[in-house]
């Protein structure tokens, strides 16, 4: 749907926040949150000694139950604590736009038995 737009700033360093307002104004949609709601990724990486930990953020939209998933990497810190995902400059890796209510598995409402 958007994913012209969202290749444009996969691999930016920005805020969270400064992603919030990317994200409306590629969607045209309100967003709930500009900080978004994060999550970290736990997963075992083949290299322990890298440099980022990655995380993901989910911003709601005000006028349609979609949403966006953006997974984002970075630097990464001695403890969970120590991240201040509020005011650090992530890098973004990869934006996916979420339809809710959308035919799953090839099922349509247009389809009757």
């Amino acid at each position: 749907m958007h994913e012209e737009k969202f290749n444009i700033i996969e691999g930016k360093q920005m805020t969270l926040e400064s992603l919030g307002h990317e994200l409306e104004q590629i969607t045209g949609l309100s967003v709930r949150d500009f900080k978004g709601d994060a999550s970290r990724s736990v997963a075992t990486k083949p290299n322990q000694d890298q440099d980022f930990e990655t995380f993901n953020v989910r911003y709601d939209f005000k006028e349609s139950n979609d949403f966006v998933d953006v997974v984002f990497t970075v630097k990464k810190e001695r403890s969970l604590e120590d991240y201040n995902l509020d005011e650090a400059e992530v890098t973004v890796q990869l934006i996916t736009y979420k339809r809710e209510g959308a035919p799953q598995e090839n099922e349509s409402d247009k389809i009757s038995e």
